[in-house]
Order: structure tokens, then sequence, then C-alpha cells
């Protein structure tokens, strides 16, 4: 289980995160909602070790990471697909896939893009030449969910990957998402503001709110505790 333990954060004099409590239970897909600027994005990063928390802890397996750096949390597990892609755009597709190896040994990392990440975004074996900034959105999506998986993460963290995504793509992110929960047992948190996408996915729910948590369960009891309406514009 990944869990945060009552996290503050600051941006110069504005408390950002305050005292957030959340469990992302292993080997299940647990979804964050929110509105814009609420702090989600900053918790993301809190978890990777890109923002250095103020206070609380964060666990993964009962370890705590704080003292990590984020290569050294990328060792232990963690991957991180961040909000607006961020691939490398004059780096081909293949190149791309390898920097996500990175983290890996050597020998392993030398080994090329396993066929596994391809038969998950087969489109991504077929413009493995060309270069990632001459992919659509949803297909830059792909390759950044794909380089995330390069270093076998046993926990796959998401922002908001339908963001500016057509649909076509976002049903297929959707049923890969579940696929790598379900198949392949890893476990994923994923920041969404696109409340039916996240309803069909979530196994459990967190809302945040003026940087806290406001409201979590299972992902089953979403409707009934009014989830839609907390995270209504």
């Amino acid at each position: 289980m990944l869990e945060i333990k009552g996290v503050n954060q600051y941006y110069g004099g504005s408390h950002i995160l305050r005292e957030v409590n959340l469990q992302v239970p292993e080997k299940q897909l647990t979804v964050l909602l929110g509105r814009n600027g609420v702090g989600k994005t900053t918790l993301l990063k809190c978890l990777m070790g890109t923002v250095p928390i103020r206070t609380g802890e964060i666990l993964w397996q009962n370890r705590p990471l704080n003292h990590l750096a984020p290569y050294a949390r990328v060792t232990s597990g963690l991957a991180y697909v961040p909000q607006g892609r961020e691939i490398f755009p004059r780096l081909t597709v293949e190149e791309n896939l390898l920097i996500g190896a990175a983290s890996l040994p050597a020998a392993e990392a030398g080994r090329g893009v396993p066929d596994q990440i391809y038969a998950l975004f087969p489109v991504l074996r077929d413009m493995r030449v060309r270069r990632g900034g001459d992919l659509s959105g949803g297909q830059q999506q792909q390759l950044a969910i794909g380089r995330a998986l390069m270093s076998r993460p046993r926990v796959l963290i998401l922002d908001e990957p339908t963001e500016g995504i057509q649909p076509s793509i976002i049903k297929q992110i959707g049923v890969t998402l579940r696929q790598l929960v379900d198949d392949l047992g890893l476990t994923v948190l994923l920041v969404e503001q696109y409340y039916d996408f996240a309803r069909a996915l979530a196994d459990h729910y967190g809302v945040m709110s003026r940087g806290t948590i406001v409201a979590s369960g299972l992902g089953s009891e979403m409707e009934q505790h009014g989830v839609r309406e907390l995270v209504a514009v």
C-alpha cells in the first residue's frame, strides 16, 4: 500500500497541501478527483520527490520515502506520467521508451523495448522510428505511459492522462489501465477531472478540495456519495 499521512506543503506563504491523508491499496486502481488548482499535481510531485514536503510522511509498503531522491523512488518501484506528457519531441518513439529504462541495471536496460510494451500500445511499434513530436496527442500519451512502464514499476502514478485526448484514445487508455491492474497486478493512482472516465475505472476514490482530502471511498459508491457534484465546476 502507498500511504500519505498528514502531508503539508507550501509555495511561498501559500499553504497548498493541508494535512493530506490518502491510502492507495496495492494492486488496485485509486482515482483522485478535484477541480483545477486544489493541489492534485503538487501532491503527485511530492510523491515522486520532485517537490519536498514540509511535514508529514509518505510510505510505500510501510517504508518511508521522504528521504529518497526521485530516481531512488523510481528504483523502489514508483513511476510517474506527468500532466502534459513531457515526451522528448526530437527523439524517436523507441528512444523515448529506452530512456524510461534508465533506472534498470545496465544488462536489463540494454535488452531493448519489451514486447509487452508494444502489445499494450501497438501504435508505438508501428511508429517506433518516428520522432515523438510528430505523434498526435493521444499517441504521445500512450508513449508517456509506455515510457513509465519501462522502469518495471509496481506503482504507476498518472496526472490527467485524458487531457486533450480524443475519445477513442481515452477508451483505449482506460482498457490498458484496467489491464495493468487486473492482469499484471500494478497499483495505479490516477489523477483525473473527467468524472465518467474515473468512475468507470475506480476501485477506490478520493476527492481533493482546497488542498485536502474531503471525501474517499469505494469506486462503486461514487454515485451515491455525490462525487459528481463535489467535482463539478
